[in-house]
């Protein structure tokens, strides 16, 4: 196991080393978990679920019609907007 250090700030954000941000390959926004044992705390990333992952995992017996999907998402959203009374500034 290496030894990195960083530090808290007053408000109690921590600094992760450029180090471990790059060999983990974190970036400003991600979350990251923390577990805290025998008096010790372990800081774990939060995996990304992205739709790029799951392409090529979920089969279907029928064509997908992508342009249906938009316009059947787009009505569905409309009525929730007109539902809802829309105010217009």
């Amino acid at each position: 196991m290496e030894l990195v250090s960083g530090k808290m700030t007053s408000k109690g954000q921590i600094t992760i080393p450029k180090e471990l941000r790059e060999k983990l390959g974190l970036s400003e926004g991600d979350q990251l978990n923390f577990f805290i044992e025998n008096d010790e705390v372990r800081i774990k990333p939060v995996k990304k679920k992205l739709l790029s992952h799951a392409i090529g995992r979920f089969e279907s017996k029928e064509n997908i019609d992508v342009e249906k999907m938009r316009e059947v998402a787009q009505k569905e959203a409309s009525k929730h907007i007109l539902s809802e009374g829309f105010e217009h500034e």
